[in-house]
């Protein structure tokens, strides 16, 4: 086991949360206000806020540290906002147009159901790049990976040069239309580029690099968007290098991926940093979920800005087949996590021609919801649960920040409650059920998607804003059971500090399971290979002698010949490999009818399997976290009245690390705890255990749950 300390940093759109895992167990978080326009600033004074709680100086506690994990949000803002760098695209001569044409689907693309049905104002958004600067190159590659019309390498130069000096592009993507099945074309052209004076030094990605997946529309995207944000995250983790190292840091420098693994920061590719954080909040529920035995899990990710779903059934999480992030369909290997625009910082309006709205836009941390007293003029769901009473705006953040109600409550009165002709609590309430009905809409969908019932599920509720909200949602859901952790608002950072080194590849293949499996084998091998080369380049790099101690996960996409979508299966790599098609096709079987129900794997078609994903992981040491000290003294209990459902009413308030483990409160009631407040309505009961989880039990408690107190383990 390390001695040392791992530091996991995840920053938001309104907070930069960091935290500090000891080897035996001990954790330190804070919070800091996200700094937009460098965002190494934020995290530079979170680590400041930790050195100074462990009692030294920014030198000292840089110098315990092994690791610094962090998961960011730069390449994310950089291609929201489209502020990474111009880039010329090369593809194949005649599919110059497929970034515009969007595969038909661009249209609707990243839209919720509600924009969708505004059919006449719905339009599709401005390619990743400009049409002036794609230019064609005349090769063939065909499905099969023959080579038809070979590839002119004068033409490419030709191409290349004219992108940087004529059209100004900065960073170049290659996309060749069949470079998934043979990237020959593809390796050959960069090898040009990167040999001729004109484009040597100009930053450049390849299609087949970042995914190895039929669909050329998708591909084209990572390669164009990586190319884009590259050189921006390049120049801020060499910047948040330069300064951990220059305070002190001598460890491990890695960066969080969308996949839920890390990377080295030299050897990352820039555009799997999208999702970084909802991914470490996936991570963390898998650790949860597997000590505390929970085999279904609905996550719920509240922040700031926005409300992030995912599943952990058995033990995984999946990935998305073709994430789309913002509006723009990718081949990434991302956490399969649907995000909407719903969080503390949400801002809620009315108009009359589309009545009471809230999100998805968003106040952030600058300037921040109007109780803030930073500027914000407009109302924001966390102005709303002050106004209501369930925020106390003398401790919020544990007493750091003081909230102002009087602005939160003018911001509410003159953009919603005057508007709607109601009053202050009236409309409060209005902007609160809207809320939640829009947060229980998009978990249901994603359960049931997934061939699922949500009443199966207990919910994990994390970000600061979740526990607020949990128990509303979960009510509309069907759940009975919510988990608030002690590090809820922390979640995601503590995720990544637990993460371990993952690398991962996902092919497209279209091989029957009775005849080809041999195929399947070889493919699966060739893909190793490759992680194994990537996964020890890094590990090289870090000076880590366990190069080969390395786990292999692998899932299948599958399918009845014929059909147009797959079932996902986990298989281990070493069954495969004895050739037993028996065994696949039965595992195959049972996953499709747990997801489609009894007699739907009846099917005597040929079964096909049409993708391979590979995860290459090298585990990092995860220490056990402890329970906090055990409270001493009696309980911090005081009432206050809150605006709840059914009118003003006073609530007991109990101060959470104020708590024994073992501790039931009947609601309504509100647990504060430093960074979240944890609301139990009125006819449902909290159990709290040691580790100072917060245990909703949703609706009508029946007088023996207070003597299951046994039942209720808390996650270590």
């Amino acid at each position: 086991m390390d001695t040392g300390l791992t530091v996991g940093i995840d920053i938001g759109g309104t907070f930069t949360d960091v935290v500090a895992l000891g080897a035996d167990g001990t954790l330190t978080t804070t919070k800091a206000a996200t700094t937009p326009g460098a965002l190494e600033e934020g995290v530079l004074t979170g680590v400041a806020d930790l050195a100074a709680a462990h009692g030294q100086s920014v030198e000292e506690f840089l110098g315990r540290v092994r690791y610094v994990k962090h998961g960011s949000t730069v390449a994310t803002n950089a291609l929201l906002t489209g502020r990474g760098v111009r880039v010329g695209l090369l593809t194949t001569a005649g599919f110059e147009d497929t970034p515009l044409i969007m595969r038909a689907v661009g249209r609707v693309d990243g839209l919720s159901d509600e924009q969708i049905r505004h059919v006449a104002s719905v339009t599709k958004p401005e390619p990743l790049v400009a049409r002036q600067r794609i230019l064609g190159v005349h090769e063939r590659i065909d499905s099969q990976g023959k080579v038809v019309v070979p590839m002119r390498d004068e033409q490419v130069l030709a191409a290349a040069e004219r992108l940087v000096t004529a059209e100004g592009a900065q960073a170049l993507a290659i996309s060749f239309l069949n470079s998934w099945a043979n990237p020959v074309h593809e390796r050959r052209a960069a090898e040009l580029i990167r040999s001729s004076g004109v484009t040597r030094d100009v930053y450049l990605s390849t299609g087949h690099e970042l995914s190895q997946r039929a669909g050329e529309y998708a591909r084209t995207n990572s390669a164009v968007a990586n190319s884009s944000v590259g050189p921006v995250v390049n120049t801020y983790l060499r910047r948040l290098n330069d300064r951990l190292r220059a305070d002190g840091f001598t460890g491990a420098f890695l960066i969080m991926q969308g996949n839920g693994g890390l990377a080295d920061w030299q050897s990352i590719r820039p555009i799997d940093m999208l999702q970084s954080g909802p991914a470490g909040g996936m991570r963390a529920s898998q650790v949860f979920a597997g000590r505390l035995g929970h085999t279904q899990v609905l996550t719920g990710d509240m922040g700031g800005t926005s409300f992030d779903v995912g599943l952990v059934v058995n033990g995984s999480f999946g990935y998305a087949d073709e994430p789309v992030f913002d509006r723009y369909r990718l081949a990434l290997p991302l956490a399969d996590v649907k995000s909407i625009g719903a969080g503390g910082g949400t801002i809620a309006r009315y108009d009359d021609g589309a009545g009471l709205r809230v999100g998805p836009d968003s106040a952030g941390s600058d300037p921040g919801p109007a109780c803030y007293g930073r500027g914000g003029e407009l109302p924001t769901v966390t102005d709303t649960n002050v106004i209501i009473g369930v925020i106390d705006p003398e401790n919020f953040l544990g007493g750091r920040q003081t909230l102002d109600r009087d602005r939160a409550f003018a911001a509410l009165e003159e953009h919603v409650a005057r508007p709607m002709g109601r009053d202050i609590q009236e409309a409060a309430a209005g902007i609160l059920q809207v809320t939640d009905n829009r947060l229980g809409d998009i978990l249901r969908r994603e359960v049931v998607q997934s061939g699922y019932l949500p009443e199966d599920f207990v919910i994990y509720s994390f970000g600061g804003a979740g526990g607020a909200h949990a128990a509303q949602y979960a009510r509309i859901l069907g759940v009975h059971r919510v988990y608030v952790f002690r590090q809820a608002s922390v979640f995601s950072a503590l995720g990544i500090a637990m993460a371990d080194i993952v690398s991962t590849r996902v092919a497209s293949c279209k091989l029957l399971l009775t005849q080809s499996l041999q195929q399947v084998v070889g493919r699966v091998d060739e893909l190793r290979e490759e992680l194994v080369h990537t996964v020890r380049g890094s590990l090289s790099d870090l000076g880590d002698t366990a190069a080969d101690d390395l786990d292999f996960e692998m899932f299948l996409g599958m399918r009845f010949l014929r059909q147009s979508s797959h079932v996902e299966v986990a298989y281990p790599v070493e069954l495969l490999e004895s050739r037993d098609v028996d065994g696949l096709e039965r595992a195959f079987r049972t996953k499709y009818t747990a997801m489609y129900g009894e007699g739907t794997d009846g099917a005597r078609e040929d079964i096909e399997v049409s993708s391979i994903r590979l995860d290459a992981i090298h585990r990092v040491p995860k220490p056990l976290i402890v329970p906090p000290p055990a409270a001493g003294g009696p309980a911090e209990r005081r009432s206050r009245v809150v605006h709840l459902a059914g009118g003003p009413a006073p609530v007991d308030v109990a101060d959470l690390d104020s708590l024994t483990g073992g501790t039931w409160l009947a609601g309504p009631a509100v647990i504060e705890a430093t960074d979240t407040t944890v609301l139990v309505p009125a006819d449902s009961r909290a159990y709290v255990d040691d580790f100072r989880t917060v245990v909703v039990h949703v609706g009508t408690c029946p007088d023996s749950c207070g003597a299951a107190a046994g039942d209720e383990t808390g996650a270590n």
